[in-house]
């Protein structure tokens, strides 16, 4: 006969604890969870009055000093998830539950523990990239969306480099944000540029996956769109271009795929006739032979060179094909999702591809600059 293993009592043959002594214990255990989420949660909870109420319900409920432990253990990841449930995770209250941790010393070196803390940096990066955005779609409107960052990042355990890597992301997620819509406006536009001069960050900083480029594509599309023409290359490069004296150079994409449609033409056809012997192992065979032609297109990759849009044309220039293409000349044009095609106003024409690596770009630009210019 074995004795209960909460009591101490003689719990009955083959039993180790007394059923009432069960529940005991665990509604006991689970009133300190509750106690602990609760308290977690508050920024002016006693903690001597906790450690007290503990004290009394585990003394009641045959809980140990290592029941206490996983007790407040539970208790405080439960209060993390409750925190989290909204989506958000406030300073105040990532301060709380950090401060709480500490405060009564709970392990966080088991897999629960371990992954209750990367919940809260996640949540806490989340929303510091929140503010990063805010701040860079509304520097140029006068609210206090840097302030409110700039202060997060004070507050934050972000080492300098995480922080300058925080406001980049964060850049490139209100650049995103800015052009859902195709289009970036001159406010959105002069806002993401001041963000960049507010925390010195580079050109070469925010462009690593393509934003700044992003940036500027969409800046040109809507000069475009205006009947502007837009000035975005700086210092004009060396280009192997015969540009007329009335237009102006407005992009240039490099490792251009150039492709034309081209028809092939060749005659197929069969024999056909009886063999006739003429001597011991010899035959002589009459035959006839009809044909006829067939022809087929097929694209066909011509070239690969540089490619420039201008205020009136297209130019292409690569080691084996050289020309340039009039807006007014051109009757169709052909989006693709990696560059456009085009169709001259000739009886003979057929479709030219260009495969620039992004196919929103070149057609806004050049189909804005056909219509207006």
């Amino acid at each position: 006969m074995g004795n209960c293993r909460h009591c101490g009592q003689k719990a009955g043959f083959l039993r180790r604890s007394h059923k009432e002594c069960d529940h005991a214990h665990q509604a006991g255990r689970e009133r300190m969870v509750e106690m602990v989420v609760d308290a977690a949660g508050r920024p002016d909870f006693n903690e001597r009055s906790l450690i007290d109420n503990l004290s009394v319900i585990a003394d009641r409920s045959y809980v140990d000093q290592d029941g206490i432990r996983a007790a407040m253990a539970e208790g405080w990841r439960q209060a993390v998830r409750e925190g989290l449930s909204d989506g958000i995770l406030t300073r105040g209250e990532e301060a709380r539950l950090r401060e709480f941790r500490e405060q009564f010393s709970i392990d966080t070196d088991d897999k629960a523990g371990g992954e209750t803390l990367e919940q809260i940096d996640r949540a806490a990066h989340a929303r510091l990239m929140t503010h990063a955005r805010l701040a860079a779609v509304s520097t140029n409107r006068g609210e206090n969306h840097v302030t409110t960052l700039e202060d997060a990042l004070a507050d934050s355990q972000l080492s300098p480099a995480d922080r300058r890597a925080l406001l980049v992301q964060g850049w490139e997620a209100a650049v995103e944000t800015s052009i859902e819509d195709g289009v970036l406006s001159l406010d959105e536009e002069h806002a993401l540029n001041l963000y960049l001069d507010h925390f010195d960050l580079e050109q070469s900083d925010v462009n690593a996956n393509g934003a700044f480029r992003s940036m500027i594509q969409s800046a040109v599309i809507r000069e475009a769109a205006e009947g502007l023409i837009p000035e975005r290359l700086g210092d004009i490069p060396l280009v192997p271009f015969n540009l007329m004296k009335s237009e102006q150079l407005v992009w240039l994409i490099d490792d251009v795929d150039y492709y034309e449609v081209k028809t092939r033409r060749e005659r197929r056809g069969s024999s056909h006739g009886l063999s006739i012997r003429v001597a011991k192992g010899l035959y002589y065979r009459p035959s006839t032979f009809k044909s006829r032609p067939i022809e087929w297109e097929e694209t066909v990759h011509e070239d690969t060179g540089l490619l420039g849009v201008t205020s009136k044309h297209i130019y292409f220039h690569g080691p084996r094909k050289r020309f340039r293409i009039r807006y007014d000349r051109i009757v169709s044009f052909e989006p693709y999702s990696d560059g456009i095609g085009v169709m001259r106003d000739a009886q003979t024409a057929k479709p030219q591809t260009f495969h620039t690596g992004d196919g929103w770009f070149i057609y806004n630009l050049v189909t804005n600059l056909a219509q207006n210019w």
